[in-house]
C-alpha cells in the first residue's frame, strides 16, 4: 500500500532538489527520507530518479508519480480541514515578519495560531522584505507577512490592510511647528530604512529627488532604531505614524505635515498554493483580524 508519507517524500525532493533539503523541510533525519524513496520504487520496474548527477532527477515515470503524488497531498490537505479537528497534523511552520509586525502584532498571532492549532512548530524569523521574500521563494519560509507580494500563480496573497506614512521629526527640531515646507526639511539630516527595505522603492520620489537636497542622508535598517534618533533630534524621518503613536502622544516626536503627499504602506501575508493551503488561509484571516501596528 502507498502511504502518504512516500507521496511527501517524493514530491518534496523533487520540488526542493534533494534529499537533504526534503528531509529539513519536513523535519526528519535524510534516512528516513531515503527509506520512503527507497520503499516507494521497490513497487515499480523501473526507477523514479536519475542518480548519475550531483541533484536527483525525476526519470519519466518519476514525473508521472509526482504528478499523482501532488494530487494525493492536496486533496489530504483538503481532508485534513473537513475533519474539523482542533488542530492539523504536527508541522513546523516557518513563518517571516518584517520588525514592524514583530513588534506590534506578532505576540498575538503566534498566541492565535497555538490556541487553535497546538501541535504546530512555530519558528518565527524577521527580516527585512527582500530577504523574506527570498526565503519564501526558494521554500526556506512557509508564510510570509511584508508589505509586498509575489505576482506568480504558486503564490496567494492576502491584504491586511494599508499603513498611513507620515514625516515625523523631534518637536524640538521645528520649534514645535507641525507644518512645515519640504525646504524646511531639507535643512536637516534625512533618516531613512537601508537598501533591502520596502520603504525604499516605495520612498524613492524622495530619497532620489534632486529637488530635495537634504543636508546628509543617515540610512538604517530598523524602523524604531530611525525614531529614536529622530527623537533625539537627528534629522527629519519617513515612518508609519500608526506604528510610533505612542512616541508622538508623549511629546519624543512630532507629525509633520508638508506639501508632498506620502504613499501608504500596504500589508500582505504571502504563501504557496501547493502545501497545507488550509491552514495558510486560516492563518491569513487571522491576520487580518488582529493586524494592528501600534507599538506593544
Amino acid at each position: 500500500m502507498f502511504t502518504i508519507k512516500q507521496m511527501e517524500a517524493l514530491y518534496w525532493v523533487s520540488t526542493l532538489g534533494s534529499f537533504e533539503a526534503a528531509a529539513d523541510y519536513l523535519n526528519m533525519v535524510q534516512s528516513t527520507i531515503s527509506k520512503r524513496i527507497g520503499e516507494l520504487e521497490a513497487r515499480f520496474s523501473t526507477p523514479l530518479f536519475h542518480r548519475t548527477g550531483r541533484k536527483p532527477v525525476l526519470t519519466t515515470k518519476g514525473e508521472e508519480i509526482r504528478a499523482i503524488a501532488e494530487q494525493i497531498l492536496r486533496l489530504n490537505d483538503r481532508l485534513n480541514s473537513l475533519a474539523k479537528k482542533s488542530s492539523v497534523p504536527s508541522f513546523r511552520f516557518r513563518l517571516g515578519v518584517t520588525d514592524l509586525v514583530a513588534l506590534s502584532w506578532l505576540p498575538e498571532l503566534l498566541s492565535g495560531i497555538l490556541d487553535r492549532y497546538p501541535m504546530i512548530t512555530l519558528e518565527p524569523e524577521i527580516d527585512l522584505t527582500a530577504s523574506l521574500l527570498e526565503r519564501l521563494v526558494d521554500r526556506r519560509l512557509d508564510f510570509v507577512i511584508c508589505p509586498r507580494v509575489i505576482q506568480e500563480p504558486q503564490f496567494v496573497s492576502t491584504p491586511l490592510g494599508a499603513i498611513e506614512l507620515v514625516w515625523m521629526c523631534s518637536p524640538k527640531l521645528l520649534d514645535g511647528k507641525d507644518n512645515a515646507t519640504l525646504s524646511d526639511l531639507t535643512k536637516h539630516p534625512l533618516l531613512i530604512q537601508t537598501t533591502g527595505s520596502i520603504l525604499r522603492p516605495i520612498l524613492h520620489s524622495v530619497i532620489d529627488n534632486p529637488n530635495l537636497p537634504f543636508k546628509r542622508t543617515i540610512s538604517c535598517n530598523n524602523m524604531v532604531a530611525l525614531a529614536h534618533l529622530a527623537a533625539h533630534g537627528m534629522g527629519v524621518t519617513i515612518l508609519p505614524h500608526a506604528f510610533f503613536r505612542n512616541m508622538v502622544a508623549d511629546g519624543r516626536l512630532c507629525v509633520v505635515r508638508t506639501e508632498m503627499e506620502l504613499p501608504n504602506l500596504e500589508y500582505f501575508a504571502t504563501f504557496r498554493n501547493d502545501y497545507h493551503v488550509q491552514f495558510c488561509e486560516e492563518v491569513a484571516a487571522l491576520s487580518a483580524e488582529i493586524c494592528d501596528f501600534r507599538l506593544q
